[in-house]
C-alpha cells in the first residue's frame, strides 16, 4: 500500500492563508522514520552501552591480567552504567579467547582484554593467525610498559647483571633461567638476552605452572634464576627467596632506580610487557571512543592509583591511535628475533 503525506493549509488569526503548507505524516510512517533513527544511532554506537559489556580474557584468575582487568571493570562499570562481566577463556596459547572474540559482533559488548605475549609475539611470527593480525582494533591500554626484571637465587652471590654475565660465563655449562611458557614474552626475553650478551645460559620455559612453578625450582635450588615483571616476583623478593639483578627497560626504572639496566651491557636491548583492551574490528568510532574516555576515566581513580602502585603495576594514559602505534613498534621489535627462533 502506498502511504502519501497529507497537506493542510491552516488559516492564520488574520483571516489570510499561510504561504507554506505544513507537512504531516501518517503515524505509521513518523515510526518508520523513528525506526530508521535509532537504527542508524545505534549503528554508529552514539547510545552505547545498553546492555553489560563482556571482556574475555585468555589466561586463567588470579594473574597479572586477570587481576588487572577486574580491578578495572569495577570502575569501567560505574563510568558506563552497565555492568562489565569479566570471563577467562585460558587455553591453545591464548586462541580460544582470541577466536572467540574476533568471531563476534563489532558492536563493543565483547572485549578482549590481552597482554603482550597476544599482540606482539604471534603476529611476529611468520604464521601469525590472521584473527590476531587484522581482526581487531585497539581500544586502550590498561597497565604497562611494564619491563622485564632479571632475578636470581640469593646462592648464586651476584647482585648486578654484570655480575651475573661473568658467573654464567666461568660456570660449566652456564646457567639455567626458568621462565614463562614457551612462546610468551618471558621466554622469548631469555632466548634474546643469551644470544644478545654472548652467554651460556639454559632457557627452561615452564608450560606447566610458568613462573610460579619456575620459582618454586629456585628456592629448591633446582634451578638458578628467571625473568618476569615484578608483579609476578612480589611475593619471592619480599620473602628474601629471590633479588633483581637487571632490568630490561630503555631507560632507568622508576620503580627501582638503582637497578642496573640490561641495556647498559647490551645497547639497545629491552623487554617490555603491556596489557591492551580491544575490540573486533568494524567497532563503531563512538564506542571506542567512549571505551578510552571510560578506562581513562578509571586509572585515574585515586583506588585504582594506589592499587597499582602497591602491586608495581605501571599505568600509562594512551589514546586508541596511541595504542595501535605502540602495539606495531613493539611487534616490528620482536618480529626478527622471534622468526629466529622459529628457524631453528
Amino acid at each position: 500500500m502506498e502511504i502519501l503525506p497529507t497537506l493542510a493549509v491552516d488559516k492564520i488569526r488574520s483571516g489570510k492563508e499561510q504561504d507554506k503548507p505544513m507537512l504531516r505524516l501518517p503515524l505509521s510512517l513518523m515510526g518508520v522514520v523513528f525506526l530508521v533513527l535509532g537504527s542508524i544511532i545505534s549503528a554508529t554506537g552514539q547510545d552505547y552501552p545498553l546492555r553489560p559489556v563482556r571482556i574475555v580474557l585468555p589466561v586463567p584468575a588470579g594473574t597479572a591480567l586477570d587481576v588487572v582487568t577486574r580491578m578495572i571493570g569495577d570502575h569501567l562499570a560505574e563510568q558506563l552504567g552497565q555492568r562489565v562481566i569479566v570471563e577467562n577463556r585460558a587455553g591453545a596459547n591464548g586462541l580460544r579467547a582470541v577466536q572467540a572474540v574476533a568471531s563476534s559482533a563489532s558492536d563493543g559488548y565483547t572485549l578482549l582484554g590481552g597482554a603482550s605475549s597476544i599482540w606482539t609475539l604471534p603476529m611476529a611470527s611468520k604464521d601469525a593467525p590472521p584473527a590476531v593480525d587484522r581482526g581487531f582494533r585497539q581500544v586502550a591500554l590498561i597497565s604497562g610498559p611494564a619491563p622485564m626484571y632479571l632475578a636470581v637465587s640469593p646462592r648464586l652471590g651476584i647482585g648486578t647483571f654484570a655480575e651475573f654475565v661473568a658467573l654464567a660465563r666461568a660456570k660449566p655449562g652456564g646457567l639455567v633461567v626458568g621462565t614463562n611458557a614457551a612462546g610468551t614474552l618471558p621466554h622469548f626475553a631469555g632466548l634474546a638476552l643469551a644470544k644478545s650478551a654472548d652467554i651460556p645460559l639454559n632457557i627452561v620455559p615452564y608450560n606447566e605452572g610458568g613462573t610460579v612453578a619456575a620459582v618454586a625450582d629456585i628456592r629448591g635450588g633446582h634451578i638458578d634464576a628467571t625473568i618476569e615483571a615484578i608483579f609476578g616476583l612480589r611475593g619471592a623478593l619480599q620473602s628474601g627467596d629471590l633479588i633483581l639483578a637487571g632490568v630490561m627497560s630503555k631507560g632507568t626504572d622508576p620503580l627501582h632506580p638503582e637497578l642496573p639496566i640490561v641495556a647498559a651491557t647490551i645497547p639497545g636491548f629491552s623487554a617490555v610487557g603491556f596489557m591492551t583492551l580491544a575490540a573486533p574490528a568494524g567497532v563503531p568510532d563512538a564506542v571506542v571512543a567512549r571505551l578510552n574516555a571510560a578506562i581513562r576515566n578509571a586509572l585515574e581513580a585515586p583506588a585504582v592509583r594506589q592499587r597499582f602502585a602497591e602491586l608495581g603495576i605501571p599505568r600509562q594514559i594512551m589514546t586508541p591511535g596511541e595504542v595501535e602505534v605502540f602495539v606495531a613498534a613493539e611487534r616490528d621489535h620482536w618480529r626478527p628475533i622471534v622468526r629466529e627462533f622459529e628457524a631453528k
